[in-house]
């Protein structure tokens, strides 16, 4: 897209707050390249139904959700796919004549990124943290892990989700936060959930404990290669951070509501640059 005219679609973001986010700069780059005439926007909303509706209103094409927003969501949408359903969280949503579509993009831009680490049969995983994306976490681990122990500052939100991960056929168990660092010794796989990390800001567990040859994955992306992933890499463990997963997520999105392959290269440059951080590695290791 070169220019906004009155054919041009609307997609953006909806969640509080949105002013960090990426997501304009990576679909907005792949829209000029692609050659979709669409802008992406995002919005700081506190009222999501009013917002929703307004942008049905406006014609827009979809939308994606953000916290605080991604449980509402599902009142909203008038069909579901089996994603949400499981996960029970909505991140992407599409208008159409037949009413809301709500999807989750997440737990492929999960599955992207246990397919960069080499994830397949793992003993036993430690999750970090308990909110939306550690739901969608524990969807894309199914046929990958054996036991999934599950910590998170609130127990019972712990306990729920190993409840889940039990309906979907794993042995699980919930821990409480104070004794993370005790199954990080034991786990073959961690996954860190939480926000702890972002900006370079913490750590969630202590990496001295991690076992030489485990694998790492942190969803937070900003910074790319999180204080978690460069102690993982020290440790000799394989380690990812959150970028890759941002990056499919998005473009899982623009599959939905245009129906395209969407260029991930520049949609991951673009992040990239958003970060400051273009001239280092690719993301994917």
């Amino acid at each position: 897209m070169d220019r906004i005219t009155p054919n041009t679609k609307l997609t953006c973001l909806l969640g509080h707050p949105v002013s960090h986010s990426a997501s304009p700069a990576i679909h907005n780059a792949s829209y000029h390249a692609a050659g979709v005439d669409a802008v992406y926007l995002a919005f700081d909303v506190r009222d999501l139904e009013r917002a929703v509706s307004g942008l049905q209103e406006l014609g827009a094409v979809g939308c994606n959700i953000t916290i605080p927003h991604k449980e509402e969501a599902l009142r909203l949408a008038t069909t579901l796919s089996e994603e949400v359903r499981l996960i029970g969280a909505i991140n992407t949503l599409k208008f159409g004549e037949g009413g809301v579509e709500g999807y989750n993009t997440d737990v492929n831009g999960v599955l992207r990124s246990l397919e960069l680490l080499d994830i397949k049969g793992v003993g036993e995983a430690l999750l970090l943290g308990a909110g939306g994306a550690a739901r969608a976490v524990v969807v894309a681990l199914r046929d990958r892990v054996s036991k999934l122990v599950i910590t998170s500052r609130s127990l019972w939100r712990a306990e729920g989700l190993a409840t889940m991960a039990s309906e979907l056929g794993f042995e699980s168990l919930a821990v409480p936060w104070e004794r993370r660092n005790y199954f990080v010794e034991r786990a073959e796989l961690v996954v860190n959930a939480t926000p702890v990390g972002t900006y370079g800001e913490g750590m969630p567990v202590d990496a001295s404990r991690l076992q030489k040859g485990c694998a790492v994955f942190d969803l937070v992306y900003n910074p790319p290669d999180t204080p978690l992933v460069k102690a993982a890499r020290r440790a000799g463990c394989r380690a990812l951070g959150g970028l890759p997963m941002l990056v499919r997520q998005a473009a899982e999105s623009e599959r939905i509501w245009f129906n395209i392959d969407p260029p991930e290269e520049v949609m991951m440059r673009a992040a990239k640059r958003f970060l400051g951080v273009e001239n280092e590695g690719d993301g994917e290791g």
